[in-house]
């Protein structure tokens, strides 16, 4: 006996649906696929159900998703987690730096009233003569010295705080530009490193710096911190 399905396929499509709003998020949940799932179970065509195999690959490949998810969560929280720590060690061991002496690469030294500077020179090769040229903070020059002969490696300069006319500078941040030839004229590479002591340490725009005076020192910049040399 022939059974006739038209009436159960009609009936099917003429009955009137009740309306559902959308609500929730624009992203695809456990709860989103779970509910598509259901949904897609109880509309199913009787004569044509779901293809088992199907249905058990949706799954599968929802699991895979799943948890390849909860594995990035997790990896973005460990990263969270380290960028915290790490910060959290510079700051220990900036503020574990405050008085102590600190070299830096620098162009910049602050003069206090009366007092001498000095800044490091690290020469590629021999020179003939090195230049140092102090500028003040309106760009103006306000001394010009000539070292002579120096060495490869570490040297000295330092600034007495006079202009070329004998008069004390008033205390500020001055720029230095250290030159230097060898005895063919030809330029030598200088390398301009000054030190000073640790008075603090500051935070600008979630950067850590070190206090030299009242100038702030970018860690990038520090090449070494020791004990200063008056500490027995």
């Amino acid at each position: 006996m022939s059974i006739d399905t038209s009436s159960t396929t009609s009936i099917g499509q003429s009955a009137t649906q009740p309306s559902v709003k959308a609500q929730g998020s624009n992203q695809l949940g456990k709860s989103e696929f779970l509910k598509i799932l259901t949904a897609q179970l109880a509309h199913q065509d009787p004569t044509a159900p779901v293809d088992s195999t199907a249905f058990v690959s949706q799954l599968a490949q929802f699991s895979t998703l799943e948890q390849m998810q909860n594995v990035n969560d997790t990896l973005t929280q460990m990263l969270a987690l380290q960028q915290m720590s790490s910060q959290t060690d510079v700051v220990s061991v900036a503020v574990a730096s405050v008085g102590k002496q600190a070299f830096y690469s620098a162009d910049q030294m602050t003069l206090s009233a009366g007092g001498t500077v000095s800044i490091g020179a690290t020469l590629a090769a021999p020179a003939a003569d090195v230049v140092m040229e102090i500028d003040d903070a309106n760009g103006n020059e306000v001394r010009r010295q000539s070292f002579g002969a120096m060495s490869t490696g570490s040297n000295t300069l330092t600034w007495d705080g006079l202009n070329d006319s004998g008069v004390a500078q008033p205390s500020g941040t001055y720029t230095v530009k250290i030159t230097a030839v060898d005895i063919s004229g030809n330029p030598v590479s200088v390398t301009q490193q000054s030190s000073g002591l640790i008075t603090g340490v500051t935070f600008q725009n979630g950067i850590t710096q070190l206090m030299i005076g009242n100038t702030p020192i970018s860690l990038n910049d520090v090449t070494s911190i020791q004990e200063p040399k008056d500490n027995h």
